[in-house]
């Protein structure tokens, strides 16, 4: 399972419910990885301007820190999670792990192999907003419908 843990500040400046995109998110990479994961990562605004990263705790659990400079769109936000949610990946299912300090180049850091990886997951972002906006919208119809309930 994958579980997004927000800051106070992240919920109030993205409106996102993490709950809900925790539970697409596992059930997407899940059935396509063909195996169960146990990530938990909190997420909280990135203090270093222009950057989203990860920071690795142990094998299953991260902090993920968020841009907070750029224009905050659900498109910025979602694949600024599922980029650095990539990299959790890579450490949990390969036991890879980026050494940035490696890179002497900004250039070698972008061709690197991890961070192409982690960028081709973005492709998967208007799919996976269309799927969160489509269960926001069929949860507020159930509630407005009252299925909750019997009569």
């Amino acid at each position: 399972m994958i579980i997004l843990e927000p800051s106070a500040g992240i919920k109030k400046a993205t409106g996102i419910d993490f709950k809900l995109l925790s539970n697409i998110l596992t059930m997407l990479l899940e059935v396509n990885h063909k195996r169960d994961l146990h990530i938990a990562a909190k997420v909280h605004k990135s203090r270093i301007s222009d950057t989203s990263l990860c920071e690795a705790i142990d094998r299953n659990n991260f902090l993920i820190k968020l841009d907070q400079t750029a224009k905050q769109t659900k498109k910025f936000i979602f694949s600024s999670l599922l980029h650095e949610l990539r990299h959790c990946c890579q450490y949990h299912i390969w036991k890879y792990w980026p050494d940035t300090g490696k890179f002497k180049t900004y250039t070698a850091y972008y061709r690197s192999k991890e961070e192409v990886d982690a960028r081709k997951i973005e492709r998967l972002t208007r799919e996976v907003i269309k799927m969160y906006d489509l269960h926001v919208a069929f949860n507020s119809k159930f509630d407005d419908l009252r299925l909750n309930k019997l009569g």
